[in-house]
């Protein structure tokens, strides 16, 4: 079972009301989240509410996990030890760290912080080394192009990895929780929800809890490394899956390396092979 983890309410401060604040946390499990990750002003507004245990928090530098009752699950960058379930987030700029085998082998629950500026990666060769440096369990949290980190994520669950680190809409640069969800089902890797919302208004209620916020369509990206799967899914969420042989030619085309060096192929680009083969 994959367990998505969503970071939205770690990530967006100064919610409008708690009301739209707890609408928003109902909006965001009916979308398909697991665990939602809070900050602790986020916390307090919600008064400490922790449905079925499926909160998790992020902790500030200094803070106790005392202080924070009926949250069993938090996630801080160095910032506390004790007997509770506490991923340490490590953060990574350059994945060539990692392949380097430079980074001894840590034993403890993580919170890996993937700096994604492209695709442009064998992620079969960076997972297993992922997986021989962090040798507890791995929330996998690639951040800074959404629709990279959605790649990453859904190549992450294919190679059987667990916990995936979301957020709506990708706000923040993580990945789309419900491009993800979506993909997760399509390879029958989860089952809808029987509450499931409607991505249109799990947006209206993040409009309402965050006035301000600016969200932008995400952009799910894949490259000529990508997997089959990821290559398939995209492709018919652009309207190609009615044609099996266009389907099949466009993927020969990516996986060939159309247009290199660029390192990821989005919408426009993937439009472009399309017509070439018209």
């Amino acid at each position: 079972m994959i367990t998505v983890i969503d970071r939205t309410l770690s990530i967006l401060k100064k919610p409008s009301s708690s009301a739209s604040l707890r609408r928003l946390a109902d909006a965001i499990f009916a979308s398909g989240a697991d665990v939602l990750e809070l900050s602790e002003e986020n916390y307090w507004i919600l008064s400490g509410e922790n449905p079925d245990g499926r909160f998790l928090l992020r902790l500030e530098r200094g803070s106790s996990p005392a202080s924070f009752p009926g949250i069993k699950r938090f996630v801080s960058s160095g910032s506390a030890m004790g007997n509770v379930v506490m991923s340490d987030e490590y953060i990574v700029r350059d994945p060539g760290l990692i392949l380097s085998g430079a980074v001894p082998a840590i034993l403890r629950p993580v919170r890996l912080s993937l700096a994604t500026p492209s695709l442009d990666c064998n992620p079969g060769l960076l997972f297993s080394a992922i997986r021989n440096t962090f040798l507890g369990h791995i929330e996998f949290a690639p951040h800074g192009d959404a629709g990279v980190a959605t790649s990453l994520c859904a190549e992450w669950a294919l190679s059987d990895g667990n916990m995936p680190v979301t957020t709506v809409a990708g706000v923040g640069g993580y990945a789309s929780l419900s491009d993800l969800t979506v993909f997760l089902r399509s390879i029958r890797r989860r089952r809808p929800s029987d509450e499931q919302m409607p991505e249109s208004e799990l947006l209206a209620r993040l409009a309402e809890a965050f006035p301000g916020e600016t969200v932008g369509q995400t952009e799910m990206k894949v490259s000529p490394s990508s997997s089959i799967h990821i290559l398939k899914f995209r492709l018919e969420q652009l309207g190609f899956g009615n044609s099996p042989a266009k389907l099949k030619t466009l993927s020969s085309r990516i996986r060939a390396g159309h247009r290199k060096p660029s390192p990821y192929l989005d919408r426009d680009a993937i439009y472009a092979v399309s017509r070439q083969i018209d």
